[in-house]
């Protein structure tokens, strides 16, 4: 079988396929090597609630964090 006749067989088994959960495992070889990052969903939220303080201005520099934690920092 040629690479191309590999490819082809396997879109046309994956477009077969109506399990969700064998759709995300076969995706999760696909992708093992790639460089990405997915965010866990526990993670999301608090993501959420830092981009709604910055949008509503609250923030802090890290001269405002060295100033506060001044005496922490030179221990």
């Amino acid at each position: 079988m040629t690479l191309v006749e590999l490819k082809k067989s396997l879109h046309e088994k994956i477009d077969g396929v109506n399990d969700e959960h064998l759709l995300e495992e076969v995706a999760a070889i696909l992708t093992k090597n790639e460089k990405v990052f997915i965010i866990p969903e526990h993670m999301k939220e608090g993501i959420r609630q830092g981009e709604e303080d910055i949008k509503n201005g609250r923030i802090h520099t890290m001269e405002d964090f060295e100033k506060k934690y001044e005496k922490w920092l030179k221990e």
